[in-house]
């Protein structure tokens, strides 16, 4: 794997991790009360560093996350010079790909762009909780749909939008960004360079 020294940790026993866990499926509606807990034990937390790669280039992902707390950025090499393509941060990440689902291996990379906690489901956890909890299958697919949905019209907006747009959809969107990873990995995201990033930047604060 990735990194042989590094230990999946399953953090049931952890009160704050638990309770993180319990917030975010609390959102559910479908989710009763009672199954809370029940649910929550069943489901896998784990922390991971700053800089620990979830999966290399060319490996075959043997799990799926969500992002709990933290965020996880996705990024590719292409021609030597490596790209971001995407982060995930708290409640808006569902990194999983179709190399997970088909196991094939996978064209880029996942790394821990702050300290994290996950959710982390494999291929026989995930299909034992949700024969297990049938309402799970409901939350999965409409999380699915959600992202997909998210997907394609972000990826329009990419297209028709000129650079500065697409800075300050980004911001308008996850403000805290910015402050939270070097401007060259959000340049890249925008597929810009840094110092067309700069330009804009400086063009807005003048505007103001």
């Amino acid at each position: 794997m990735i990194n042989s020294k590094i230990e999946v940790r399953k953090q049931l026993a952890d009160s704050e991790i638990n309770q993180e866990l319990i917030a975010f499926l609390r959102q559910f509606e479908a989710i009763q009360e009672d199954d809370l807990d029940s649910i929550a034990k069943a489901i896998p937390v784990v922390n991971y560093k700053k800089g620990t790669y979830l999966v290399q280039h060319g490996e075959i992902p043997d799990a799926c996350y969500f992002v709990l707390k933290g965020l996880v950025r996705q990024g590719k090499i292409v021609d030597g010079n490596e790209k971001t393509i995407a982060f995930y941060s708290e409640e808006n990440g569902a990194v999983t790909s179709s190399d997970f689902v088909e196991q094939t291996p996978f064209s880029g990379f996942l790394v821990c762009a702050e300290d994290v906690t996950l959710i982390r489901g494999s291929r026989d956890l995930n299909a034992e909780n949700l024969d297990r909890f049938p309402v799970l299958r409901q939350i999965v697919a409409k999380m699915l749909e959600n992202d997909l949905n998210k997907t394609r019209d972000q990826f329009q907006a990419f297209i028709i939008s000129t650079p500065e747009e697409r800075y300050l959809s980004l911001i308008e969107e996850h403000p805290d960004l910015v402050n939270r990873v070097p401007l060259h990995q959000i340049a890249s995201l925008l597929g810009i360079t840094a110092e067309s990033l700069s330009r804009i930047r400086k063009r807005i604060v003048t505007k103001k």
